[in-house]
């Protein structure tokens, strides 16, 4: 099969390799669509971050090189002794986190928390970028009839998003602004959305404020010519946001995020930055703010957003675009010149390319 292997920093090959098979508790997929997230590019950019490297994963006692990709949409194609609920067929988008189960988090039910967590396409034997991967069983979220793989493709990073909003504690009619309109960014607002809440956003692409403009955004903000805070204090009556994310991960939109909240309100770390930010404590402290990070969704919000994406709540074709398999290094450029906003691979190959700039 073919597969996308990350050596190292850099270092990403389109390789043949022997397909694997599910064990007791498994499913293996024919993997139909993945994304390229973010975290992928970052970890050929300046890996190994994410991937254990030469030291070995201590769930999995996986070492690199790895197969990347953890957002996908796949159908199954066997099944694993004990799994009896997943017909070949099934398609699933699939929950990257493979945690220890016995922890004090895993028992609790927030298995992101675990201090021994893997995740697929990271630190995990497989990932989205191959033609067929093994997931665990509680991994597959099974998706309704009706809903296109490339829609299923997106769960992860939706649920990503919705996960964040949920940290904020808002309810609709509040006040919000996204700073960062990155998949994650935009899974952000898009989440905001299905909780009655339009969000100010802002971001320094062009392409990504053409795609907030075509999913109707209300107010699009480009933070190299607009004063960011001084809109949103026009568009709040002086109050500020009652939740500012920063999916951007750099000084300047964590700043932003300090100015603008209004007082008790909260800012919300969604980003993964590169290098160590500085906050400001003075301005937390002013505003009475309360500073919340966020990471990976839970099992039942993927639950949550793959009934929201068969209602129709979320759009796909604004922010999404399709690029064959042998077109996954000409994906991450696009993405590394923020030319697109998620790109995804046709994996099966299933409806050929619509290019990624």
């Amino acid at each position: 099969m073919r597969a996308a292997v990350f050596h190292g920093r850099g270092d990403l090959r389109l390789e043949e390799l022997p397909e694997p098979e599910p064990g007791p508790g498994e499913v293996k997929l024919r993997v139909r669509f993945a994304g390229i997230c973010g975290t992928d590019l970052h970890e050929l950019d300046h890996g190994p971050i994410f991937t254990p490297g030469d030291r070995a994963h201590p769930l999995t006692g996986v070492t690199n090189p790895v197969i990347l990709g953890h957002e996908l949409a796949g159908e199954v194609v066997a099944a694993g002794e004990g799994v009896d609920d997943l017909a070949p067929g099934t398609l699933v988008a699939v929950d990257p986190i493979e945690a220890c189960e016995t922890c004090a988090f895993c028992r609790a039910g927030t298995p992101t928390l675990c201090p021994r967590r893997a995740a697929h396409g990271l630190s995990r034997a497989g990932g989205a970028f191959s033609e067929h991967t093994v997931v665990k069983r509680s991994m597959a979220h099974a998706i309704p009839a009706g809903v296109e793989p490339r829609a299923a493709a997106v769960v992860e990073p939706l649920s990503v998003g919705l996960h964040a909003v949920r940290r904020a504690r808002l309810a609709a009619g509040d006040s919000a602004l996204v700073l960062g309109l990155g998949p994650i960014g935009i899974a952000v607002a898009l989440g905001l959305r299905t909780l009655g809440v339009e969000p100010i956003v802002s971001d320094p692409s062009p392409r990504r404020r053409e795609a907030a403009r075509a999913l109707r955004l209300p107010h699009v903000l480009d933070p190299g010519r607009d004063d960011v805070v001084a809109t949103v204090r026009e568009l709040t009556d002086g109050r500020g946001v009652d939740a500012a994310f920063d999916a951007a991960g750099v000084p300047a939109s964590l700043d932003t995020a300090l100015d603008a909240v209004a007082g008790g309100g909260a800012v919300v770390l969604v980003a993964v930055p590169l290098e160590p930010v500085r906050i400001a404590v003075p301005r937390l402290r002013r505003a009475e703010a309360t500073l919340v990070a966020s990471g990976g969704a839970l099992s039942h919000e993927f639950d949550d957003v793959i009934a929201l994406v068969a209602a129709g709540a979320y759009e796909l074709e604004p922010w999404t675009t399709t690029i064959a398999f042998d077109e996954i290094p000409r994906g991450f450029e696009a993405l590394r010149r923020q030319e697109q906003v998620k790109v995804l691979v046709d994996v099966a190959g299933t409806i050929g390319t619509t290019g990624a700039g």
